[in-house]
């Protein structure tokens, strides 16, 4: 107990540190605007542009972090920076103004699978690492400037190297808010040395994904893994499952997991704020399977109201129009919307989503073959 105690004194501590260089940063920068800028909206105009050179640190701290992954070949996934988010996919990027829910705001960060062929420790040290060096080499250079500049154009460049210098100190602070500081994951990657720990699951699992491993083919020690963690991990290692049914054609099988789900969501109740999305792209998922074992298309989601579906899954809503188009006997427009899926998936950096969304392409053209030879068969009985 009193082990806990400590460590929750020297946290708290820590979160201060962090609190106050990153407050100083954003004062300091706005003392040295006031003092050369002359404007009735004084002070409120420097802390104004203080707050954006601030947006702009942030942006160079996530590219560091961007440029960390990709010295090293690691797929990159999503980058936030505060309200901006931004997907990368195969072929282009996609950008959206998305404010994070309150209470689970971050200035930013970059999601990235790990390389496969590469160890471990290394790049992940890189990754981390090249967000706070990002800002210290900004920092440093725009000090520079501001030294060898005068008037204003000093006070912006100085303005600046500040805000990327707090920036800097402040996320090698070790802390654990909503995600672990870069100061604790520089210290937790240093000392790292086993790839197979337990609690490496989640991303052993999604590189797997990223680098075109069927679902089925994912261990099934790493996917028992998932179901034993924190959520929203239980919630993901029954995606997996679902989805690994589904590549195998077993949709009997599948519709099982639903009961799953809906125990798990009872179990978990006080822990599922900001996983609405996850959670309703499993039940369109079941609403999929359901409708194709009943050959109606009236189980299909309807409610397509959360924009998060098509921003993360592009492929699922005409996925779902491709099912209810071959139901319903038009092969020619259930072709297009297949395409449209396959054409989706292919964009996704999750190599496996294409063969995902192919055979199941395949099996909802076989269905369509089913349904349309039950109904010659009734026309020609007299």
């Amino acid at each position: 107990m009193e082990v806990s105690k400590t460590q929750f004194v020297l946290h708290s501590l820590m979160r201060l540190l962090q609190m106050f260089l990153g407050l100083a940063g954003w004062m300091g920068a706005g003392l040295i605007l006031g003092l050369h800028l002359r404007s009735d909206l004084q002070p409120f105009l420097s802390m104004i542009l203080a707050s954006g050179l601030g947006v702009i640190a942030i942006v160079v701290h996530e590219g560091g972090h961007y440029i960390g992954a990709r010295l090293h070949r690691m797929p990159v996934l999503i980058m936030r920076f505060a309200a901006v988010e931004v997907q990368v996919r195969r072929r282009d990027w996609k950008i959206r103004w998305s404010p994070q829910l309150k209470g689970r705001r971050l200035g930013g960060y970059v999601m990235a699978a790990v390389n496969r062929q590469l160890p471990l420790r290394k790049q992940m040290l890189w990754l981390v690492l090249m967000g706070p060096l990002a800002n210290l080499l900004t920092g440093l250079i725009s000090g520079g400037f501001g030294w060898l500049t005068q008037g204003l154009m000093s006070a912006f460049f100085l303005a600046f190297a500040v805000l990327n210098l707090s920036m800097t100190f402040a996320n090698l602070v070790p802390t654990s808010r909503i995600l672990p500081s870069d100061g604790s994951l520089l210290i937790t990657w240093w000392l790292h040395r086993d790839d197979l720990r337990a609690e490496l699951a989640p991303m052993r699992v999604m590189a797997m994904s990223v680098a075109g491993v069927p679902c089925e083919q994912v261990p099934d020690a790493d996917i028992a893994q998932l179901s034993q963690g924190a959520m929203p991990q239980p919630l993901i290692a029954i995606s997996y499952r679902l989805s690994a049914l589904l590549n195998q054609g077993n949709f009997k099988a599948a519709i099982q997991l639903e009961r799953d789900l809906e125990a798990l969501l009872q179990e978990h109740a006080q822990a599922l704020d900001g996983m609405g999305t996850q959670i309703t792209l499993l039940r369109v998922e079941f609403a999929f399977v359901r409708a194709y074992l009943n050959q109606d298309a009236k189980h299909l989601w309807d409610d397509w109201a959360n924009s998060d579906l098509d921003w993360y899954c592009p492929w699922l809503r005409p996925r779902c129009s491709a099912l209810r188009v071959f139901l319903n006997g038009d092969l020619n427009l259930a072709e297009h919307y297949v395409q449209q899926t396959l054409a989706a998936a292919s964009n996704s950096v999750v190599a496996s989503t294409y063969r995902s969304e192919a055979l199941l392409a395949n099996s909802m053209r076989e269905l369509s073959a089913v349904v349309h030879s039950k109904d010659l068969k009734l026309e020609l009985v007299p």
